[in-house]
């Protein structure tokens, strides 16, 4: 086990130095010290001693606990706007929840950069997918083979029973807790649409008179 760590480290390190000497990397803030050569190497030396570790943590709950666990995070952002306290002189005032003393509530002011850098660490690479299916659930397969599965097993819904669509507001407010009715300035007041603006691209030209489409 301790060889394949090694392997597997090494080999890590290595594609680390290639996007290094290609200039994939990108240091900002208080890590730009980093970008200098002779610093990126004292930066990596001490990683070549180390061996990888795998810490699975035991299961917190049962699946159905589990799939509520993941259906609150797997849709939202890794920071939601209510927790944004103040943005003043280029520092970022952000409330976070101290586990570790009690579930209290806290506050951590950080410069612009640092805290894009944190934040950044929840955004994806490009072209990773954050939820994928495969099998009867896969794309191809859930509009033809996993309805004859269903069918077969005798649990595929009626139309009857099938679920409505849910009006987009609605979802959003399940999975962010921000309603988009009610105004974010006076936090009472109704907001009413009044007219869909398309994209630059498509936008045709105004009319004389905005139709509304709200009430």
């Amino acid at each position: 086990m301790k060889v394949l760590s090694r392997l597997f480290r090494g080999k890590l390190l290595s594609f680390l130095r290639q996007a290094y000497a290609a200039g994939e990397l990108i240091f900002p803030g208080r890590i730009a010290v980093w970008q200098r050569p002779a610093d990126f190497n004292v930066l990596l030396a001490p990683l070549y001693e180390k061996d990888g570790v795998v810490y699975c943590k035991p299961p917190f709950g049962d699946a159905q606990q589990t799939l509520a666990y993941l259906g609150r995070y797997a849709h939202r952002v890794a920071l939601s706007n209510d927790r944004l306290v103040q943005l003043e002189d280029d520092q970022v005032t952000v409330a976070y929840r101290d586990r570790a003393d009690g579930d209290r509530i806290k506050q951590m002011t950080l410069d612009a950069f640092e805290f894009i850098r944190r934040f950044l660490w929840h955004v994806l690479p490009h072209q990773f997918i954050k939820i994928r299916h495969y099998g009867l659930l896969s794309t191809r397969n859930r509009q033809t083979k996993l309805k004859q599965a269903q069918q077969l097993l005798g649990t595929a819904p009626s139309a009857s029973e099938a679920e409505e669509p849910v009006a987009w507001d609605t979802l959003l407010y399940r999975l962010t807790g921000v309603d988009p009715t009610i105004c974010p300035h006076c936090g009472t007041g109704h907001m009413i649409p009044k007219q869909i603006l398309l994209p630059f691209a498509q936008r045709a030209p105004p009319p004389l008179r905005a139709q509304a489409i709200g009430h």
